[in-house]
């Protein structure tokens, strides 16, 4: 993948001047929601956790004077598990949607993403274009997911997967015939080299997205200090050499 595009949407470098109520404010730790998503937030084959939002999360909580801890969470249940306090932010590739904001605070964007389909290799000829989409027999996505709002949009029927790794595992053992997921994921995920080598994805047109970092709304404090550090690490090459790590 190219390096990330930095995205200059004129973000506020002004901290807000109300305290946060978060968490983390007694403990010094934050509490990080992710799931299992490389190359967002991954193990290794050494056995080591890393990742793009892992080493982002990791850098902000240094800057901050925070111990990240990182939670593994229930996709769909994300907003609950934010508003109860068991994590006090959502950073795992998070698409930024109006929904999502109606609920929760999300940071300035980040990153750029999209929707892509995955396909067998052999079976990949057949998807060109989004309406093309529409003739597949059976269809993927992660619960609570951008992919999974793209099939709703569209009207389409589909089997909600714990995880996008479960919709790839659905495409491999041939009870899905597609699967809507993360690029960033297809790109990693998919192809030679990979254990999904058998699958390939398409990008047949679903319109951009970008990733955003979710806390809740009483949190302003944390806000203005992640999207401080957000414009300072677009500015200063830090996610784009994160990017050219994990997304190449």
């Amino acid at each position: 993948m190219k390096k990330t595009i930095a995205i200059a949407l004129g973000i506020s470098l002004s901290l807000a001047a109300a305290l946060g109520t978060a968490a983390c404010s007694d403990s010094g730790t934050l509490t990080i929601g992710y799931t299992d998503y490389a190359p967002m937030n991954y193990t290794d084959d050494s056995g080591k956790f890393v990742g793009f939002d892992t080493e982002f999360a990791e850098t902000v909580c240094a800057e901050l004077g925070y111990k990240p801890k990182f939670q593994l969470i229930d996709w769909d249940n994300k907003i609950n598990e934010l508003e109860s306090g068991k994590i006090d932010l959502i950073w795992n590739g998070m698409t930024i949607t109006d929904e999502l904001k109606e609920r929760i605070a999300i940071s300035d964007p980040y990153l750029e993403n999209k929707q892509v389909v995955v396909a067998t290799a052999s079976g990949a000829s057949k998807f060109t274009d989004v309406n093309s989409v529409a003739a597949a027999t059976s269809i993927a996505v992660e619960s609570g997911s951008a992919g999974q709002s793209v099939a709703e949009d569209n009207g389409w029927a589909f089997t909600a997967m714990t995880a996008q790794s479960d919709c790839l595992l659905e495409v491999k053992a041939g009870r899905s015939e597609i699967a809507i997921i993360d690029i960033t994921m297809a790109k990693a995920m998919t192809g030679a080299g990979t254990d999904y080598s058998d699958l390939t994805f398409i990008d047949v047109g679903f319109a951009s997205e970008e990733y955003g970092i979710g806390m809740r709304k009483e949190d302003t404090e944390l806000l203005g200090e992640i999207n401080r550090l957000i414009a300072k690490y677009l500015a200063d090459g830090t996610l784009d050499a994160l990017a050219e790590k994990y997304l190449v």
